[in-house]
């Protein structure tokens, strides 16, 4: 994923970019300190796929500088004061944060994207239609068939998918967790966060968390808990449930 920071603050960006790479596994930050930097670098059609914009620079306001030219991806506006908020929410930002920027915020918009891209994911691959019942994992040179129901859970580290069986073996899956979610039967698995996705025979207990969250124990992941977010804990529930 990459995402374009526009941002004087050279302190406040480095903040920024420190949250963002230890959020995301496969991250490529671009930062800029002034809008029409950004703006000749977006004119050029290089991608980005998220954007974390400052609402004032030394050039005016991003409402101006933006008018002809709108980033054609999510992004979000921060500004030290409240009252660019209703403005930045007609621009198209999916969210307004109030400087210094905290981690716990970033978090919670990366959460609030992941929700976004989910809902889009879903009207154009509904999980209904899905009828997948094995995957392919690769273990040093050779590749196994694995059932779904073979599965414990799945988890990125460092950029790569891994599978863990109910056995406790590990494999690489050659595809992303977007892709694995929708693809998987939502009536046994459910994407509990950003990095993993879980087989509900593969949950040992959970428990309320703090700020509303909920943590959950693993399979062969005795020796740590995994956290559902505090917007995703209902649909957790929900599911467990059914």
């Amino acid at each position: 994923m990459t995402i374009l920071i526009i941002e004087a603050d050279e302190n406040n960006a480095l903040l920024i970019k420190e949250a963002l790479t230890n959020s995301i596994a496969a991250v490529n930050t671009v930062w800029f300190s002034t809008f029409e930097e950004a703006k000749e670098w977006l004119e050029k059609g290089i991608l980005a796929q998220f954007g974390i914009f400052s609402v004032e620079s030394n050039e005016g306001l991003v409402f101006d500088v933006f008018q002809d030219f709108k980033p054609p991806f999510p992004f979000v506006l921060m500004s030290a004061y409240d009252k660019y908020w209703s403005q930045a929410m007609t621009f198209g930002a999916i969210d307004y944060l109030r400087k210094p920027i905290q981690k716990d915020e970033i978090l919670r918009v990366l959460n609030k994207l992941e929700n976004l891209k989910n809902q889009i994911l879903s009207i154009q691959y509904p999980r209904q239609n899905q009828s997948k019942n094995r995957i392919i994992g690769k273990k040093g040179t050779n590749f196994y068939i694995l059932s779904i129901h073979d599965v414990a859970f799945i988890y990125t580290e460092s950029r790569v998918v891994f599978l863990i069986d109910k056995s406790g073996e590990r494999y690489i899956i050659e595809k992303n967790l977007s892709e694995l979610e929708f693809e998987l039967p939502s009536r046994f698995f459910f994407r509990v966060n950003r990095k993993f996705i879980v087989h509900i025979n593969a949950i040992k207990s959970f428990r309320p968390s703090f700020k509303g969250k909920i943590a959950i124990e693993l399979l062969h992941l005795s020796k740590a808990e995994v956290s559902i977010s505090q917007e995703n804990a209902a649909q957790f529930k929900a599911w467990i449930e059914q």
